[in-house]
């Protein structure tokens, strides 16, 4: 059991539960502006835009495409596929309505809550996020954890994103700690995972969905949560 001075979670899809959020609040969203009348269903709807999303933000965290690309194309992609006239405005308003709900859903994955009772009296937490400025603590502030963190670095503070090394880097002086003694907890092996083994950090693994093959195998891998209370 080593003792980090420093444990770094990724916030979407690790602690907090992006999909299952967004979903809600898109549902609440579609209803509103009667996107019915483009879809057969509001799971045909999300199923497009989730895997444009998808492809979105590998482009977004490799620094391909910028913020506000991403943001118009995700929500415009699916009235595109739905042949919907005047798309464009059309998705320009689901966004803006969709950023003032999202926020207000907290839901976290399982044993997000539980983790952090335990980790905090032991360690510093910090966020090591590629989410935006603009929602990630309100985000945290409806799931109730934000006060369980020493420091929150997103990418966006200094216009880089996970995987580069800079941002890892950015992190440890935040946190004033060093690589060897800090661990990344987060479920994107290509970012998170990647990101911090090429910047000297170990690395925890929480594995969501099955992946075929992995370049190398990370410090710990967990497939629970719960997990970690047997590694920290």
């Amino acid at each position: 059991m080593r003792r980090y001075k420093g444990i770094f979670f990724d916030l979407d899809n690790t602690l907090y539960d992006f999909m299952a959020s967004s979903r809600e609040a898109y549902r609440e969203v579609y209803t509103m502006m009667d996107y019915g009348r483009y879809f057969d269903s509001f799971e045909s709807y999300f199923a497009i835009y989730q895997k444009r999303n998808d492809e979105l933000w590998t482009l977004y965290n490799h620094a391909q495409i910028t913020k506000d690309q991403l943001n118009a194309e995700r929500y415009l992609h699916p009235l595109q596929v739905a042949g919907v006239k005047d798309a464009e405005e059309i998705s320009k308003r689901f966004f803006a309505e969709a950023m003032k709900v999202l926020p207000t859903k907290g839901i976290l994955r399982p044993y997000a809550r539980e983790i952090l009772d335990y980790l905090r009296p032991r360690y510093p937490l910090f966020i090591l996020s590629n989410g935006f400025v603009e929602l990630q603590t309100r985000k945290m502030q409806s799931a109730g954890i934000l006060d369980y963190f020493d420091g929150i670095v997103l990418s966006e503070d200094i216009g880089i994103n996970k995987p580069n090394k800079a941002l890892f880097d950015h992190a440890l002086a935040v946190a004033h700690a060093k690589a060897e003694d800090s661990l990344m907890i987060g479920d994107d092996f290509d970012v998170d995972i990647v990101g911090a083994k090429e910047a000297g950090w170990d690395q925890l693994f929480y594995q969501i969905k099955p992946l075929d093959t992995v370049p190398f195998s990370p410090t710990y891998t967990i497939h629970s949560l719960k997990e970690i209370e047997g590694i920290l």
